[in-house]
């Protein structure tokens, strides 16, 4: 499911950067915003590995320096190469409302930092195993979990372009009851007219 997830954002940013290339226009302040990344995801009864996708609109405030971007992450994670807990498979859905601000902006490239509030959803199934093996039945979960978000990386935004793409290596998003998840990510920005 996964990598036909990351087969169709991989098609769709070509289909649009070979439709924008050459255009000189004027966009608007809002965007389209594609994220794809990999992290951990460390909650009350679950931890493990995966990936996760996140779609959103971002709206400029503030001279294309200041954008607010409400979006929903979801996250598939598991135990697999972890040895000490029991196996698990769970999905994070995450609603996010984030304040991003480019401190430092050279031409197309800025430094971008990002803040704001989460609502998550976990939910999955635990197996058994573990260390000591003590577990010897299966529970179904969904967990509620609020928090915040912090984040920071590279934005690369050529003027005259329809798109902007994102490196972020440093996100995170913590909680109480022991909710905290970590990830890096890279993204892609379609600019409406």
């Amino acid at each position: 499911m996964i990598s036909k997830l990351k087969t169709g954002l991989i098609l769709l940013s070509i289909f649009v950067f070979f439709n924008a290339k050459g255009q000189d226009k004027e966009f608007s302040k809002s965007t389209l915003k594609y994220c794809i990344g990999i992290g951990v995801s460390d909650g009350h009864r679950t931890t493990g590995g995966g990936g996760l996708l996140s779609v959103g609109y971002q709206r400029d405030l503030w001279k294309n320096r200041l954008r607010l971007n409400p979006n929903l992450t979801v996250g598939y994670f598991n135990a697999k190469y972890i040895q000490d807990v029991r196996d698990q498979w769970f999905n994070s859905i995450n609603f996010e409302t984030i304040l991003y601000f480019d401190m430092i902006r050279l031409k197309a490239f800025s430094l971008t930092i990002g803040a704001g509030g989460v609502i998550n959803n976990t939910i999955g199934l635990l197996g058994t195993g573990g260390y000591p093996p003590s577990v010897s039945s299966s529970d179904y979960i969904s967990d509620w979990h609020y928090g915040g978000f912090l984040g920071g990386g590279l934005r690369i935004n050529p003027k005259n372009s329809r798109i902007a793409f994102e490196i972020m290596p440093l996100n995170f998003h913590v909680g109480p009851d022991y909710y905290m998840e970590g990830f890096a990510k890279i993204g892609l920005e379609v600019k409406l007219k």
